[in-house]
This record gives C-alpha cells, sequence and structure tokens, in this order.
C-alpha cells in the first residue's frame, strides 16, 4: 500500500512515529516506488528550505554599521588554552567513523535508486516515453524499465525491462549497440531498428518488426545461446530455458496493445481471460470449464476491462458480471450472478 505524501513529509521533517517508518520503510523496499520517494523528498526540500535567514534583522545590523560603526562593540572571543591538543582525538575519530558508516549504509542500501531511474505503468496505462539519445519507448501497462541516471548514451545504451514494451531504436553515428536486458537473462542487441519485447513471468517473447537484432541468452546451468533475428521473427523463450524460433509471424498485430486493438485467432478463452489479466490486472473467472475451449477469432478495441468484457459477452453470447476487480462469465442459461 503506497502511503500518502502527507505521511513521507512528516517522515522528512522528522517526526514519524516507529510504525510509520516502519510503514515506510517496508514501502520504499520495493524498487519501484524509489523514484516516487525522491521526486517526494525534493518536492518537501524545495517547499521547506532547511534555512531560512532573517534578512530584516541582519540588513538593519548593516546599516547600523555603515551609520555608526564606532558604536558597534566587537564580538568576544573566547580565549584558547596555549596547551596543543590533538585535532584526531577519540571523539572526533568516532564522529568521523560514525559518519562514513552511514554515508556508506545509506549508498548501499540506495544505490539502485542512485544509480538507475525507473519508469513504471500502472494496471490500466500506457506511456511513450523518450530517451536521450532519440530513441522512443512505447511501455504497455503494468510495465517498467530502468535505465541509468549517468552515461546513458556515451558510456553505454543498456535498459532493464520488466513487461512489454516497443521499443525504436535511433541510430548513433559511433555505431554504438544499443541492449535491453529482461530479468530472465535474455539480452536484445540492436543498431538500430523497430521491435518488441515481452518479459513476464509466464514467458518472454521478441518481435522484430525492422532491421536486425541479436538474441543473447545465458544461465548458469547452460551455454549461451545466440539468435540472429530478421524482419518478421519472432522468438519465444520456452519453460526448459530454449529459444524458439517463427519466422515470418504476422507482423500486422504488431504490439496492438499500444491501441487498445486486441487479436484472437481460434485463440480459447482461457487465454482471453489470462490477457485481460496481464493488460488491466482484474481477475477473471470462467463458471463452466467448457467455457474455457471455446475459441473466438476477431480484432476488438476496448480501453478498460469492462468494455472488452462486455464485448466478448455480446460475440460469445454469454453473461458477465461486474465486482470491483473481479470478471465473472457465465453461460445464458446459468443463473445470473448477483452484481
Amino acid at each position: 500500500m503506497e502511503p500518502p505524501k502527507e505521511l513521507l513529509f512528516t517522515y522528512f521533517a522528522g517526526q514519524a512515529t516507529s510504525v510509520q517508518q516502519k510503514a515506510i520503510g517496508e514501502w520504499l523496499s520495493r524498487p519501484e516506488n524509489r523514484e516516487m520517494y525522491f521526486q517526494w523528498l525534493d518536492e518537501w526540500e524545495r517547499t521547506y528550505p532547511q534555512y531560512a535567514p532573517d534578512v530584516a534583522t541582519h540588513l538593519g545590523q548593516f546599516r547600523q554599521r555603515l551609520d555608526a560603526p564606532d558604536d558597534v562593540q566587537p564580538r568576544l572571543l573566547r580565549v584558547l588554552p596555549d596547551e596543543a591538543r590533538p585535532f584526531w582525538h577519540s571523539g572526533r575519530w568516532l564522529v568521523a567513523a560514525t559518519v562514513a558508516l552511514t554515508l556508506l549504509t545509506s549508498g548501499w542500501l540506495f544505490r539502485e535508486s542512485l544509480l538507475y531511474s525507473t519508469i513504471t505503468t500502472g494496471p490500466h496505462q500506457l506511456r511513450s516515453l523518450n530517451l536521450p539519445d532519440g530513441s522512443t519507448v512505447a511501455l504497455n501497462s503494468n510495465s517498467s524499465i530502468q535505465l541509468p541516471r549517468i552515461g546513458y548514451g556515451w558510456l553505454s545504451r543498456r535498459v532493464t525491462l520488466t513487461g512489454d514494451a516497443v521499443f525504436d531504436v535511433k541510430h548513433l553515428p559511433t555505431n554504438q549497440p544499443f541492449v535491453v536486458h529482461t530479468h530472465d537473462g535474455l539480452a536484445v542487441e540492436v543498431l538500430g531498428t523497430e521491435f518488441s519485447v515481452r518479459s513476464r513471468s509466464t514467458r518472454a517473447e521478441v518481435v522484430l518488426k525492422r532491421g536486425r537484432v541479436n538474441l543473447h541468452y545465458a544461465t548458469n546451468d547452460q551455454p549461451v545461446q545466440n539468435l540472429l533475428m530478421k524482419p518478421g521473427d519472432r522468438v519465444t523463450l520456452d519453460g526448459h530455458g530454449a529459444l524458439q524460433l517463427q519466422a515470418r509471424s504476422d507482423t500486422t498485430r504488431f504490439a496492438q496493445w499500444r491501441y487498445r486493438l486486441f487479436s484472437f485467432n481460434d485463440t480459447p478463452l482461457r487465454e482471453v481471460a489470462y490477457q485481460i489479466q496481464r493488460v488491466f490486472g482484474v481477475s477473471v473467472q470462467l463458471t463452466d470449464p467448457a467455457l474455457a475451449r471455446r475459441t473466438l477469432t476477431g480484432t476488438i478495441r476496448a480501453g478498460s476491462s469492462d468494455e472488452l468484457a462486455e464485448a466478448l459477452a455480446e460475440l460469445l453470447g454469454l453473461q458477465v458480471s461486474h465486482r470491483d476487480q473481479h470478471l465473472v462469465f457465465s453461460t445464458a442459461s446459468e443463473t445470473q450472478i448477483t452484481q
């Protein structure tokens, strides 16, 4: 659960309780929340500056010095003892060690947020990104992309993807490659091309629309696999860790989620339900096991899970009920579930 901004402001001011601090720590332990943390920290620091000088008082003192310099009393100075005192006495060593340990610990805990910027989309959100090198990324819902804060475009062009994205990569005069890493060990290396990458818990997939890319896949228990893709190729990573190539695939349906188009070709309703869950973040239930085997062919444009569910129900002659983030499909002969 995301803490409200007001609670984070209380935390930045040092007024949060131990329970509130624990809740914020648990929220901050998830990498996708750290970007928002630093945005709110920057907003709080701009709203509540840590130093607010008393301009009127100091300006009056300055004018007094100019008008009557003899009336200004000299500031008393404390006389230091004559005996020499070593600068690095034990107390100062302890303070220095504590500060150094605190800085090292903070840097280690937040090193990922300090080194990388992460952009995340919600269940119903699509987002287009313009990268510093001129490349563009279309990010699907429930997805995230991570790129380095320093050196992107001149040290390297490496990003990490979770979810679905379409990349349109700009070719640089230096021929610097663009590499997309996924958390399942897949690396997509390109020089300039348009392609889509899917990296979900269920499967990984790369579809090439134009250009050429090299795929690299490596795990600890098997040798590196390399595969050169050509336009129209579709590569999936199966459950055994092998790359499967499908040449000359139908690129007319290339990443249609960007336009909220859902295309089905003799697709079982079980797979349709999975797509609804993945894109919109809702749960889908089929009350009759026979429904899972029914198939659907066609293309539907829908901007929400309710809109897509209503279209499916009309096409297949089904009943659908909506309860919060839960959809239930049933046959017309079944008793309609109370909404």
